[in-house]
């Protein structure tokens, strides 16, 4: 995958919930287990501080990593290099004026309170009302990228469901995930003390959050099932597409970190008056991890690629007829569907239709399609025509003669009526003639 917004997108996810989870960690775990305990010294203070100290450079990372997403976004948008699109006002355009930027200027604006929000609930003492603040805004920055991936981009009834299922995914992602630094780092704290109260009070933390590991696992088991129903839609494209494929990768991973939690919550946990156990368990928290963020750099490809289902029609495309070569291709800047009917050798009628991000039709001015086969020993072979627009809003092309089966390039390159540039392109499968 050369897609450098995939990677843009695995760093700003990994930021996200690291800095989510070791907030909510510190506010609904760690601080009650310190109090219950009686623990109130400097080095409870120090570990806070480190703490805090996390997630602010998380924070960090994530609106540099969110200003470097916008940017790229803006550069697909446009068609044109980043330099032009910046120097024009292209990125504050699609800042202002698109979902996506309004999106990610109200994450950003949790992201700056919530950083100083850290101070008060860093405090030993008070700082109820910011603790609670600071929860929601971490909710807020973790929860809202729902609305810029896949399921946020199905319009009406039909992606509300979807878009809660992906609320939820992230937000238990961010709890169980982005907790686990920071109780690695309180169980390394615990080796290191002999002072009684720091065992109470690690114990008390450890059961606080496996109840709310317990938690967080089967609203991820429930809402990765939701996702996967929309986005891969058959168990066949699971095994059979790319999307599905990672899809496959990321359950693996799941199951992997959900399989040492049990070690740790039915062998590990009620042995915790051994500091071997701790140490065992510290160990296990940083393999959890490790997997986990693996998982979310799976995430940073799947939301660069169309879902399997939509290889296969979307909400707005209607059924594919029997025999037609069909494609859906997917970016940030648009998407189109190619039906080629017949989809084999011979005279045939190619239909193009194109959607903006909320599959609504995307108004063209012109279009030109091209379809282009790279065949060994017999050359190349390029076909380009220009479409018409049909009543229905559709660019179609009659009398398309494809002279030879084989797995064709198509492009679409239009010109919007905002007169952006469109450009896509994917393959397509020609059969022979019967």
């Amino acid at each position: 995958m050369d897609d450098p917004l995939a990677y843009v997108r695995a760093v700003h996810f990994a930021a996200t919930i690291a800095a989510a989870g070791m907030v909510t960690f510190a506010v609904l775990v760690a601080l009650p287990a310190f109090a219950a305990a009686g623990l109130l010294g400097g080095d409870i203070e120090r570990l806070r501080g480190r703490w805090i100290g996390l997630v602010w450079a998380a924070l960090a990372v994530a609106v540099v990593s969110g200003a470097i997403w916008l940017v790229l976004l803006a550069g697909d948008i446009y068609a044109a290099p980043l330099a032009e699109v910046w120097h024009d006002g292209g990125v504050w355009t699609v800042a202002t004026a698109t979902r996506f930027g309004q999106i990610s200027l109200a994450r950003l604006a949790a992201a700056v309170l919530l950083a100083a929000s850290l101070p008060a609930v860093g405090r030993s003492a008070g700082g109820l009302a910011w603790r609670a603040a600071a929860v929601c805004l971490a909710i807020i920055l973790l929860t809202g990228s729902a609305w810029t991936g896949h399921a946020g981009a199905t319009p009406g009834v039909a992606g509300e469901f979807p878009l809660a299922a992906d609320a939820l995914h992230l937000l238990a992602a961010g709890l169980w995930l982005g907790g686990l630094p920071p109780l690695a780092m309180l169980l390394a704290a615990a080796v290191a003390q002999k002072e009684p109260r720091w065992a109470t009070a690690t114990a008390s933390a450890v059961r606080r959050f496996s109840v709310l590991g317990m938690i967080s696992v089967g609203t991820l088991l429930a809402s990765g099932i939701v996702n996967s129903w929309y986005e891969v839609g058959t168990l066949n494209n699971l095994f059979t597409t790319s999307y599905g494929q990672l899809v496959l990768i990321k359950i693996a991973l799941f199951a992997a970190m959900v399989a040492l939690a049990c070690v740790n919550r039915f062998y590990l946990t009620p042995r915790l008056a051994s500091a071997g156990s701790i140490r065992r368990l510290c160990q296990t928290c940083v393999a959890e991890t490790g997997l986990g963020f693996t998982a979310v750099a799976v995430v940073g490809f799947l939301g660069v690629m169309a879902p399997a289902s939509h290889l296969h029609g979307h909400p707005a495309s209607g059924i594919v007829p029997e025999g037609a070569a069909f494609v859906h291709i997917h970016s940030n800047a648009g998407m189109a569907d190619v039906t080629i009917m017949p989809g084999r050798v011979g005279i045939a009628r190619a239909t193009i239709r194109l959607w903006n991000e909320d599959f609504q039709p995307l108004t063209a001015e012109k279009l030109t399609l091209s379809l282009m086969l790279r065949a060994p020993g017999t050359g190349s072979k390029l076909i380009t025509r220009s479409p018409v627009r049909d009543q229905d809003g559709s660019w179609v092309v009659d009398r398309l003669e494809l002279p030879q089966a084989g797995n064709w390039t198509v492009v679409v390159d239009a010109t919007l009526a905002d007169k952006r540039r469109l450009s896509l392109d994917a393959p397509i499968a020609i059969e022979p003639e019967p």
